[in-house]
């Protein structure tokens, strides 16, 4: 095989994976605008929970839960299950590098990785308590999160007290560190005296409190995965991109290469083929002259 049937095949293979980028970059964008609709949703739910625990426990601040985190909270990292999207992983494990000594420091802690390539980032993370596979996708978020809340559950029932989730930000493109439990309550949003008159409940107070943090928890981590998978797939984008504006340069510098090659291969046809009829007639002229 020539040097240029050789390039030529190698820019064939490579316009064959700009194809498969370009597939990739498309579903990144997909389920970028699918997330966009329920991230508004969600972070409306979430506001409109606070409101309601605001007005319960300042009619009930017996059953207000405490303002710190405990004595043995919970951290959980929501990283990727997929790769190709730049430093997602890289920067939430380098985030929690530089948090973890303020947060040892205060005591005990557990701390949940959600997701296969955060796994992979994160070794050498001291006191990691659980890993779990996370969602690729939207839909597979329904299936995720009773795993999730199972494993939440079984540190708290372990001792464990209070949540934080830390995450990617998609509009901010940073990480954010969220309180999920106790729910957060500023003592300054909650009523005074009069104000905090108790709410028509058909249930105890207690299981009103102990179902409000259940849904307000459920809330929080599907806003909180949400935005996740939003940021993760904005990185997948841009990094597709970037990988496609290189591989299009490449592809342009071996056209180019062959169009050179192929001149070269040109010109030496036409000075073998000038040659052959400069010796053809040589002979022709040879064989005139023996008659």
């Amino acid at each position: 095989m020539s040097r240029r049937r050789e390039i030529l095949h190698y820019r064939h293979s490579l316009q064959e994976i700009g194809e498969i980028m370009k597939a990739m970059k498309n579903m990144a964008l997909v389920e970028v605008r699918k997330l966009a609709k329920f991230s508004g949703v969600q972070r409306d739910l979430i506001l409109a929970l606070e409101e309601m625990a605001t007005c319960f426990f300042g009619a009930h601040p017996e059953l207000r839960p405490p303002e710190r985190g405990g004595e043995r909270p919970i951290y959980l990292l929501l990283g990727s299950e997929r790769g190709f999207c730049a430093d997602f992983n890289s920067s939430l494990a380098r985030f929690w590098r530089e948090r973890v000594e303020e947060v040892a420091a205060k005591g005990e802690y557990e701390l949940i990785l959600v997701g296969g390539r955060l796994e992979g980032r994160a070794t050498g993370l001291p006191k990691i308590s659980r890993s779990l596979p996370g969602p690729s996708v939207w839909e597979e978020v329904a299936d995720f999160l009773p795993r999730l809340m199972a494993a939440i559950h079984e540190l708290v029932e372990a001792g464990a007290t209070g949540l934080t989730v830390c995450f990617h930000e998609p509009e901010q493109d940073a990480i954010e560190e969220r309180r999920l439990l106790p729910i957060p309550l500023g003592a300054e949003k909650l009523p005074r005296g009069a104000a905090g008159v108790p709410p028509l409940l058909q249930i105890s107070p207690r299981r009103f409190s102990e179902d409000l943090v259940e849904t307000y928890l459920l809330a929080g981590l599907h806003e909180a995965i949400y935005s996740s998978l939003a940021a993760e797939n904005r990185k997948r984008m841009e990094h597709m991109q970037t990988a496609l504006d290189r591989l299009d340069k490449r592809v342009a510098e071996l056209t180019g290469v062959a169009n050179r090659l192929r001149q070269e291969e040109i010109t030496e046809e036409i000075e073998v083929i000038l040659l052959s009829a400069e010796a053809l007639k040589r002979r022709k002229t040879g064989a005139q002259r023996q008659i």
